[in-house]
């Protein structure tokens, strides 16, 4: 079930930046009034999506090479959108072999609040915070069931000792009584 919304997740992820990274001939950003306005957001989008491709296909070792040097990168700069964006990637994608969704999470979050996203920036970092928040609520229902599964079990095993000892006690009380007739039958043959 995870692997195939995390396959869900992604493949929409995909297809929704392929359709936002076609420029429109209505796109108002583009042209308004004969004038070219030029956007101070830059579109990161395909170079993001190639990172996931290739990063998920990477090793244990490359992987924790690239996300010491995107973290050395943002230590140097933090305003670095690719470079914060990579990270939370690398925090959330399934593939990863640093995987920590809950602080994808929040780096997605804080990506959002700012608002310094190009559309298709946003849409992809919107989608990716989607999967993190939605496998972080699996993960703790995940974890809920677990106790619960486990609470069960120990009822049960607490059941079944209980049984057992009664049962003990029943054969017991059976050989009590065995023994009593027994011994009443003996004492009416002597006579």
């Amino acid at each position: 079930m995870h692997i195939k919304t995390s396959t869900l997740l992604l493949c929409s992820l995909f297809l929704l930046c392929a359709c936002a990274a076609k420029p429109s001939i209505h796109d108002s950003s583009v042209r308004n009034n004969g004038f070219k306005l030029i956007s101070n957001k830059q579109d990161h989008t395909l170079e993001l999506l190639t990172f996931c491709e290739s990063y998920s296909n990477l090793t244990a070792d490359a992987q924790k090479k690239i996300f010491a040097s995107s973290n050395q990168a943002l230590a140097a700069n933090k305003n670095d959108l690719v470079h914060r964006i990579k990270l939370a990637i690398m925090l959330a994608l399934p593939s990863s072999r640093l995987r920590d969704t809950t602080k994808a999470q929040s780096l997605l979050q804080d990506l959002l609040q700012e608002d310094n996203l190009s559309e298709p920036d946003s849409a992809l970092v919107s989608l990716l915070y989607e999967y993190t928040l939605f496998d972080n609520k699996q993960s703790q229902k995940s974890r809920e069931d677990t106790k619960k599964y486990e609470m069960t079990q120990q009822k049960y095993d607490a059941l079944l000792q209980k049984n057992e000892a009664l049962e003990q006690k029943l054969n017991e009380l059976k050989n009590i009584e065995k023994t009593m007739t027994e011994r009443s039958t003996k004492a009416d043959i002597k006579p």
